[in-house]
């Protein structure tokens, strides 16, 4: 058999790989397909030969519809290994692959159930299968209850006795989804122990018009990444043809593997790209480095860490999100608790709604008044305009420094950045016969902390952020935290 294979960067890094559970997620186009049935069959020419130097293995390979599985799944299998596998179309679908091993003395038996799950019959068969591993194409289409159920199914063949499974694994590909999908939320918040996740370049870039080839239907532009996967093996028009007067949310998605918006909105920041503004790895704060505290006031507080480098890049790097919490318990019990805990060696200040100096018709106090009385050193915002506000946070997105981007998120900020891919969104106007948002972002569990970094923002932005000299804040002298809370200041 003659395989002409080659790796491309992302599946370079997958085939080697020895976790149990691996998730590939990519632009169309990018040879994930591809690169999950090569993963196959390796487990295949690795698998342990039995005693009759037969090196046996059984794959499940799973779609989300029967008309999909026959038109691209199966069609791949038969591209690649041609005549040598032979395929009975059943229920499921079966496929097998017999050939001699490189090492000239054992053979290789593979068997390939294809199974879609748009059949009952297929499902209650997926549930007795006794497997060696498994691939999963567009995931995104499949119940995450289908992936568990699989765990139990894998490693199952062949049997203990005639050597077990050498390498069991469920490998799955998918696009890019919204952040209220269980991929999203098993990739970016669980992560797992078992679990690698990859994700592989855009194919395209935005640029300026000079550069396009193509543009969107809102009239944004775009160039080939070079970067990009399985770029060699396309046809030149392949994206060109598919992004011309395409809606800007499929393209991001769809081609520039970016998280999409899970409901209808439109989401504030456009110019925030996820795989630029998130860092791969949670931030810490920069040794020397003032932080600045953006705090959200009223019966959801919030509040943004963040710091502006010496380089003026501005760095977000930790959030407090809380709901149905009175101002007084957010200072004493949450904000200064875990200033003082988390950042014992920074200098900090916190900058807050100018309507924070507003009083309260019960107790007369502010919450100016109460964030000061539990010695937290506090100032108010710059403006408390809507559109100043998010421009200063765009002036930051908009910015970069050669390949730095001018604003770096920690991934630990899960509000913050969920909140830049979709869920901080204009509401759309329902309308017969256009498509309309509303002019004041919707008010929910994200948008409190991404008021609290547009507060921050606008000082860094303004250069007001601590012109005076800030201090680690004082203990106030009563606090309703336990006392090991301050202990040592």
């Amino acid at each position: 058999m003659q395989l002409n294979y080659k790796a491309n960067p992302t599946f370079a890094k997958v085939h080697r790989d020895a976790s149990r559970f691996v998730f590939i997620r990519g632009p169309v186009g990018s040879g994930k397909s591809s690169g999950c049935i090569m993963q196959l069959f390796f487990s295949a020419l690795t698998q342990v030969p039995d005693s009759d130097g037969v090196r046996r293995s059984r794959f499940a390979v799973i779609r989300s519809t029967y008309p999909a599985l026959k038109s691209t799944v199966v069609k791949s299998w038969k591209i690649w290994f041609k005549d040598l596998i032979k395929v009975v179309y059943d229920v499921p679908i079966r496929g097998t692959v017999k050939l001699n091993h490189p090492d000239a003395q054992t053979k290789i038996e593979m068997e390939i159930v294809f199974i879609a799950l748009d059949r009952p019959e297929e499902v209650n068969k997926l549930q007795s299968l006794e497997l060696t591993a498994a691939h999963i194409n567009e995931a995104a289409e499949i119940d995450q209850s289908i992936h568990q159920m699989l765990k139990s199914r894998v490693n199952r063949f062949p049997p203990k006795g005639d050597g077990g499974a050498s390498w069991p694994f469920i490998i799955c590909d998918y696009n890019s989804t919204d952040t209220e999908h269980w991929l999203y939320e098993l990739a970016e918040e669980i992560v797992p122990d078992k679990h690698s996740f990859y994700s592989q370049p855009p194919a395209l870039l935005v640029c300026g018009e000079e550069e396009a080839l193509c543009t969107d239907a809102e009239g944004n532009h775009y160039k080939i990444n070079p970067d990009a996967d399985n770029i060699e093996n396309l046809d030149e028009d392949y994206y060109v043809d598919q992004v011309a007067g395409a809606d800007a949310d499929w393209v991001n998605v769809m081609i520039l593997n970016n998280y999409g918006s899970v409901r209808a909105g439109r989401p504030v920041y456009k110019a925030y790209e996820d795989k630029v503004h998130c860092a791969d790895v949670s931030l810490r704060p920069l040794e020397g480095v003032p932080i600045l505290i953006g705090v959200d006031c009223g019966l959801t507080p919030a509040a943004a860490f963040c710091q502006l480098t010496p380089t003026g890049q501005l760095l977000c790097f930790d959030e407090i999100v809380t709901e149905n919490t009175s101002i007084q318990e957010f200072a004493y019990d949450i904000l200064w608790p875990h200033v003082r805990n988390v950042y014992p060696k920074f200098d900090f200040e916190v900058v807050v709604d100018p309507a924070a100096r507003q009083r309260s018709q019960n107790d007369k106090r502010s919450a100016m008044d109460v964030l000061v009385g539990a010695g937290l050193p506090v100032r108010l915002a710059k403006t408390n305009e809507p559109l100043a506000r998010r421009e200063a946070v765009n002036f930051f997105l908009r910015k970069s420094f050669g390949s730095s981007p001018g604003f770096l998120l920690s991934p630990s900020c899960r509000y913050l950045r969920k909140g830049f891919i979709s869920e901080y969104k204009f509401s759309e106007v329902l309308s017969s016969k256009t498509t309309r948002f509303k002019d004041k972002p919707e008010k929910n569990i994200y948008s409190h902390v991404h008021d609290g970094l547009q507060y921050a923002s606008v000082e860094f932005h303004s250069g007001r952020a601590h012109r005076r000299r800030v201090s680690r804040g004082t203990v106030p002298s009563a606090h309703r935290y336990p006392a090991d809370t301050v202990a040592g200041y």
